[in-house]
């Protein structure tokens, strides 16, 4: 391939995954006090990973492992 194609797909690349990152933080901002339990106490961050759950160990007296904020139809672009 030549240079520039592969500078193109990796740029396409870095920006896609940089979207999903983006996403996944977004629907992870959910209130402590309305977090929705997503695991059992002691769960590691990677099995509450592995369920497609939110993690955050920095609120004490809620879940840590939760449920992802559910996406509103003003979040959808058509």
């Amino acid at each position: 391939m030549e240079p520039k194609v592969i500078c193109v797909v990796v740029l396409a690349l870095s920006l896609a995954l940089s979207s999903l990152a983006q996403d996944e933080t977004e629907m992870c901002q959910v209130e402590p006090h309305q977090r929705q339990n997503c695991g059992q106490p002691g769960i590691t961050a990677k099995e509450c990973k592995d369920k497609h759950c939110c993690f955050d160990s920095t609120v004490r007296g809620v879940p840590w492992c939760f449920y992802p904020a559910p996406v509103r139809d003003e979040d959808c672009e058509f």
